[in-house]
Parts: C-alpha cells; sequence; structure tokens
C-alpha cells in the first residue's frame, strides 16, 4: 500500500580515503553504474559514525564523509543492512601518477 508519508532523500557524494591502503588499486577496477554497498562501521575506532563503502565482492575502497556520516548513520542502523548505491561518476586519474575519486548516489527513506 502507497504511503504519502514516505520521504526519500537522494544523495550524490564523493568519498573519501581512497588513497589509503592501496584503495586506489581497487579504485581502478570499479565502472560507473556499478552497484556498491554502505555499511555501518559502528566500531571503527576513529568514529563511531563510519559508512564505508564496498563494493558486492566485500572489497572495502572508501568512506563517507564523516560530517554526511554523523548526519546518516542513526538511519542507516534503523535500517539494520547495507544500502545499496552505485557509482555515479568516476574522476581525476588525468596524468600518470595522479589519484582517482569516485562519487556514489544513493536513497535513503525516512
Amino acid at each position: 500500500m502507497y504511503s504519502p508519508d514516505i520521504s526519500i532523500q537522494t544523495f550524490q557524494v564523493r568519498v573519501v580515503g581512497v588513497t589509503y591502503e592501496n584503495r586506489q588499486a581497487i579504485v581502478a577496477q570499479l565502472e560507473e553504474g556499478e552497484q556498491i554497498l554502505l555499511v555501518r562501521e559502528p566500531m571503527n575506532p576513529f568514529d563511531s559514525n563510519a559508512i564505508m563503502v564496498v563494493r558486492q565482492n566485500g572489497q572495502h575502497f572508501c568512506y563517507l564523509d564523516r560530517i554526511l556520516a554523523a548526519k546518516i548513520a542513526s538511519q542507516l542502523d534503523r535500517y539494520g543492512r547495507p544500502v545499496k548505491a552505485f557509482v555515479s561518476a568516476l574522476t581525476g586519474g588525468y596524468y600518470a601518477g595522479s589519484n582517482l575519486g569516485v562519487m556514489v548516489t544513493f536513497e535513503l527513506t525516512d
């Protein structure tokens, strides 16, 4: 049954942490449109609101920005499961030795 009270928020954001722990090798394998997952990481020693981004095969390649994560962590906790997202754009890497960046898009409902 349709509920008009449900609100959907769409986010398109640049992720962070793509240059740590050899994550550029994973980012280089990504494709625009690829489905990925947002996974809460409440036991992260640096940020209890951390939301990591992983490929379907479990490869962790980045995080959502700390400020955004703080705003939506409790919402993801209520879902109790990873949130589906997708790679909306790959950026950078325009010259040898430059890093790649990633934009992801996802939706959350109230």
